[in-house]
């Protein structure tokens, strides 16, 4: 079994060591095709014994994916019992000290979180002193288990997303960290009525002249001169789409006009419209126009 790349630190042997802590434990599904380090997740297996005090590095968020369990863990030197169901999630923030377990043994789905991007989002959001979070336990977020749900099938499909999906949920997740797990209450400007005609216009150009490479979020953002979360909510208001779902709308618009007038080979085709593999490009084809390429481009021979 491979080591997770999730490290933390243990307190009784003074060093960091990977996830999981436990010999017995095991490593279901890891990320290896990382294209955002933002945002990381793992599936673990984890027994029915003591864990050892650790300070994890980054943000751990913990969703429940097996059945109802007790979690006892000790907070401040007190211990605590927490009914856990699947789908409940647990946040330890960077920096603090927990140790605990379980009654039974449990799958698990981790999510890490870099500190920066909390930083970098509560700036964005006008509030960039708001970025301590609370310890929590049990607590239930569909939002949450939806965004690690979905960091896992992207990258069991091999991140056909690329970065840009990554960082919209980094950046998603960041967001709902602040506005319910802050220490405080954050302070959270709404703007309404979309994006100017002159920003719009240059996002959509910056997208379709970057369609064969794997655009950054965080770039397209910057284009117009905007935080990324205003820019994905002011971008869908004046569109319908997300910035992400609007890029995979333009891929295979692109790929249908090269289909019905080149004869290119579908493999370029998918490489000119930014998939990074043929397989990638033919799934996304069919989920948005219901055929193949090749039945596609047959109609027009």
């Amino acid at each position: 079994m491979s080591d997770s790349k999730i490290k933390v630190f243990d307190v009784v042997n003074d060093k960091f060591v990977p996830l999981p802590v436990s010999s017995d434990s095991s490593l279901i599904v890891a990320n290896t095709n990382l294209e955002c380090d933002d945002i990381y997740a793992e599936r673990l297996s984890m027994p029915s014994i003591e864990y050892p005090e650790v300070i994890p590095q980054e943000h751990l968020l913990t969703i429940q994916l097996s059945e109802p369990h007790t979690l006892e863990v000790v907070e401040n030197g007190k211990l605590r019992r927490i009914h856990k169901i699947p789908g409940s999630i647990s946040l330890a923030p960077s920096g603090v000290r927990f140790k605990g377990r379980w009654d039974k043994d449990v799958e698990i789905l981790i999510l890490t979180l870099k500190p920066i991007v909390i930083e970098k989002c509560a700036f964005e959001l006008h509030d960039a002193n708001q970025t301590e979070l609370m310890h929590c336990n049990g607590v239930l977020d569909p939002q949450i288990q939806y965004i690690g749900l979905a960091l896992e099938a992207e990258f069991l499909a091999g991140s056909p997303g690329g970065r840009f999906y990554n960082q919209s949920l980094a950046n998603a997740l960041a967001v709902q960290l602040l506005k319910k797990y802050s220490t405080k209450e954050p302070k959270i400007q709404q703007y309404t009525g979309g994006l100017s005609t002159h920003k719009l216009r240059r996002a959509i150009e910056y997208i379709n002249d970057n369609l064969s490479t794997d655009v950054s979020l965080n770039d397209l953002a910057a284009v117009v001169g905007m935080s990324m979360y205003y820019f994905v909510q002011m971008f869908k208001q004046s569109t319908g789409y997300t910035p992400y779902q609007y890029i995979l709308q333009c891929r295979v618009e692109r790929a249908k006009h090269l289909l019905r007038t080149t004869n290119l080979p579908i493999v370029e085709i998918a490489l000119q419209v930014g998939c990074n593999n043929q397989s990638h490009f033919a799934k996304l084809f069919r989920n948005l126009t219901k055929t193949t390429p090749r039945k596609y481009r047959n109609n027009f021979e």
